[in-house]
């Protein structure tokens, strides 16, 4: 029988979120919409996930159109046509209800949320990334994992302000020279499909020689820039801490009756955005695949 297997248990375990989801709908929309908004964004086009971001032209909806714009995200789990599978949908923004209606979602929000842990513990349980991308597309193909594992966000309580903002920092990891040596030898195990054996061996010895030359106690530290995001700032009246920052990729809800301020969503860049500088990290990393840099404190 079919029904224990792995892909059996994947497409079982979709269909109880999507009935989840769907029980979610029908109570939303009997619940009073107190105010509504969010911020559509441009698909990214197949083949441009990867493309340095320039500019992004945010939309925006409200009211009625916003609630239905939003349960339909909830609900968005598969590729486009045309755009990549690489790079997630998103829709910033925030509904509001009374502050009575969170008895009547938090069970369901919960459910939904243990239900994306199952779904996601499913997947990782298939063992390395191919066999885990094998195990979805035979399941449910055209499925975007990471728009699946994404929770939703239920918000209870008095809010003084909610902030839209752009996030696009860069990962710092500071590391010393045995650490990154370490990091090396263990590289050698795996090698990148495109290479051979020696071809590999050869250019870990060359990254390995090239830090051997560096001072024993040099700092060096791993820089990755992080993919350009929205973000939400919450500032809070009745909780400490007053401040909370979280990722805005689907509208959160909000049950309150207290009407908080709000800062949209604007362009990308910000028009008073200034350029981020770090002086003492900089210049030729000193091992391009680890995005390594030296440390000139």
């Amino acid at each position: 029988m079919d029904t224990f297997t792995p892909t059996a248990a994947l497409r079982q375990q979709m269909d109880a979120l999507e009935e989840a989801l769907a029980h979610l709908t029908r109570q939303v929309e009997q619940l009073p919409l107190l105010e509504a908004h969010v911020y559509p964004l441009p698909a990214v086009p197949q083949g441009q996930e990867h493309e340095p971001i320039e500019q992004i032209d945010v939309g925006y909806l409200g009211g009625e159109e916003a609630l239905a714009a939003t349960l339909v995200a909830y609900q968005d789990h598969s590729a486009r046509p045309g755009c990549s599978t690489k790079a997630t949908h998103r829709l910033p923004g925030w509904l509001r209800f009374s502050a009575a209606s969170a008895s009547q979602l938090r069970p369901l929000i919960d459910e939904i949320n243990t239900r994306k842990l199952a779904f996601k513990t499913l997947v990782q349980q298939a063992g390395g990334r191919d066999e885990k991308f094998e195990l979805v597309h035979r399941a449910l193909p055209g499925v975007i994992t990471l728009q699946v594992y994404r929770k939703l966000t239920l918000l209870e309580g008095e809010l003084h302000s909610l902030g839209f903002t752009w996030a696009d920092k860069q990962s710092i990891n500071r590391l010393s020279r045995v650490q990154v040596l370490e990091m090396l030898e263990r590289s050698r195990r795996y090698i990148p499909a495109l290479s051979n054996n020696e071809e590999w061996s050869k250019m870990v010895d060359q990254e390995v020689y090239d830090l051997r030359r560096l001072p024993a106690d040099a700092e060096l530290r791993i820089r990755r820039p992080v993919k350009t995001h929205p973000m939400i700032n919450l500032l809070w009246q009745d909780r400490e801490p007053r401040k909370q920052q979280l990722k805005a990729s689907l509208p959160l809800l909000l049950c309150s009756d207290t009407q908080p301020g709000v800062t949209h969503l604007g362009h990308y860049p910000p028009k008073l955005r200034q350029a981020r500088r770090d002086r003492k990290i900089g210049g030729e990393p000193i091992i391009e695949r680890l995005h390594l840099y030296l440390y000139q404190g």
